[in-house]
């Protein structure tokens, strides 16, 4: 057993810090299925991107006139690389969750296989794709009134996916749980998802502006550009950039779930009865 502990409140400071934390400790079962359910179809979804986005800049810079067979070409391997990149987001996403269950219900991080992370798979993506789906269109329609409503709907309900699994809660009782559970802790639930996003946004960016400094370096530092080696560059760095954004996601996935024990314990204090009850019974 770790001694990382899930359910317990936190103050905004230690959400943000277990947050990466959590996977320190769980790094080896935890990563282990992060590799080798999702890395592959990262690499695959950035080459497809990365090779269409090359494929523009090449015809730009040439000033040829696309033909059918090229547009199909790029359609193919822009929206194949758009497709394969939101499963990627939302196995990445089932499998942290999926992880965090088993830990809170007392699995060690060596007891935890690859297999087990897969668990009620198709529930649990297809019932992710349906939440999102609501979410955003929550959002959208909440957007329409000055952008604010949006935010604050997508806020409320943001929490409704580690719910949906952690808890294994119903779809609309996850969304009803997270609706209900961040009331009067809005602030604390944005704020953690807006610093979340801020750090991933800046080390993701610390990493991904130098390789398209060499990039350009290599291709248009030597007089005549080679575009056929700066579209297979693009390719390549396209694809690392996508495992390594992949990979950072996993953080703010997280402190969305941390953010939720904090939350249902602050206001149920269901571990500590819990804790009460186990001394009662011994």
């Amino acid at each position: 057993m770790s001694n990382f502990t899930l359910r317990k409140s936190r103050d905004f400071g230690d959400v943000i810090g277990d947050s990466f934390t959590y996977f320190r400790y769980h790094f080896s079962s935890l990563g282990k299925g992060l590799v080798l359910f999702s890395l592959p179809v990262i690499i695959l979804s950035g080459i497809l991107i990365g090779s269409a986005m090359g494929e523009v800049i090449s015809i730009t810079e040439t000033g040829t006139e696309p033909g059918p067979e090229e547009l199909i070409g790029f359609g193919f391997n822009f929206f194949g690389g758009l497709v394969l990149l939101m499963v990627t987001l939302v196995v990445i996403i089932q499998i942290v969750f999926m992880h965090i269950r088993l830990v809170d219900e007392g699995h060690s991080n060596q007891s935890i296989s690859v297999g087990m992370l897969l668990q009620d798979f198709p529930r649990n993506f297809f019932g992710l794709i349906g939440l999102f789906i609501v979410i955003s269109l929550a959002s959208m329609i909440g957007a329409l009134f000055f952008i604010i409503p949006g935010i604050y709907v997508a806020t409320k309900l943001s929490l409704a996916p580690a719910i949906f699994i952690i808890e294994e809660e119903d779809f609309g009782d996850a969304l009803s749980k997270s609706w209900s559970i961040t009331q009067d802790y809005w602030w604390f639930t944005f704020g953690v998802s807006f610093v979340m996003s801020l750090i991933t946004n800046i080390v993701s960016n610390v990493v991904i502006v130098p390789f398209y400094i060499i990039i350009m370096l290599v291709t248009f530092g030597t007089g005549e550009p080679d575009l056929e080696l700066f579209s297979m560059l693009f390719s390549i760095m396209y694809a690392l950039m996508m495992v390594f954004v992949g990979l950072l996601y996993c953080f703010p996935i997280t402190s969305q779930a941390l953010v939720y024990f904090h939350l249902d314990e602050t206001k149920t204090g269901r571990s500590l009865s819990e804790r009460i009850d186990s001394l009662g019974g011994n």
